[in-house]
């Protein structure tokens, strides 16, 4: 992931060097390849229909993150326990999280006086799926993982510098908010055992200390798009 984000933005740099002022294709369709911040590195495709009525459009995203604080270390790793996860971590064990998260937007095209620039707001929908896990295999307990699937609003502006007649560099500021989900489990990999936590039930608020799922998530992500 980490590489993935790294060429994205070099690329990007590169392309802006050797770039010229174009105006933009106006062409409908756009397809962009982003990397950057979203609650972790994350990286991303955005496919977006632009001006489909008069400046209004839709955007569709799905976005990859890498979450490195996915469990609590103060926490409790078992509910009602007394070893906390920053404990654990200390004799060994590992966390890691990751977020995917597929977006469906609305977008409005803002007027621009700049040659070769272009600008949209955008707002809609968010799904999330969560997960964090703790590797015990050091101490021969295997794993556990915490999923939940998030549902959310999400809204930013992007913008657009043309480098050629099809290809733009560009940069995304946003926002999301996701609600809290219910929590399901599985212990020792695919054929390992679960459980489920659900909201208002007991176990539910002792999970949701030690599982840090995604509330407010703060986007920056630079990429290029290329019109069709």
């Amino acid at each position: 992931m980490k590489n993935y984000v790294v060429l994205t933005i070099a690329a990007a740099a590169l392309a802006t060097a050797n770039a010229q002022t174009y105006t933009p294709n106006l062409n409908n369709v756009e397809l962009g390849l982003t990397g950057g911040y979203q609650g972790g590195l994350s990286g991303g495709l955005t496919l977006r229909a632009g001006n489909v009525a008069g400046p209004l459009g839709f955007r569709i995203g799905v976005d990859y993150t890498n979450v490195s604080d996915a469990l609590n270390d103060n926490a409790a790793f078992l509910p009602g326990g007394n070893v906390t996860v920053a404990q654990r971590k200390a004799a060994g064990d590992k966390v890691s999280g990751s977020s995917t998260t597929v977006a469906l937007d609305a977008t409005y095209d803002l007027p621009s006086t700049v040659a070769g620039v272009n600008a949209y707001v955008y707002g809609g929908a968010r799904y999330n799926n969560f997960n964090a896990t703790l590797d015990q295999t050091t101490s021969g307990s295997g794993k556990v993982t915490y999923s939940t699937g998030q549902f959310g609003l999400g809204a930013g502006v992007a913008a657009g510098y043309a480098l050629t007649g099809n290809l733009s560099l560009t940069g995304d500021l946003g926002l999301d908010y996701y609600f809290p989900s219910d929590f399901s489990t599985n212990t020792g990999g695919v054929n390992g055992t679960g459980d489920t936590f659900k909201r208002g039930e007991g176990g539910y608020d002792e999970v949701n200390t030690l599982v840090n799922q995604p509330t407010t998530s703060f986007k920056a992500k630079l990429g290029l798009a290329y019109r069709f």
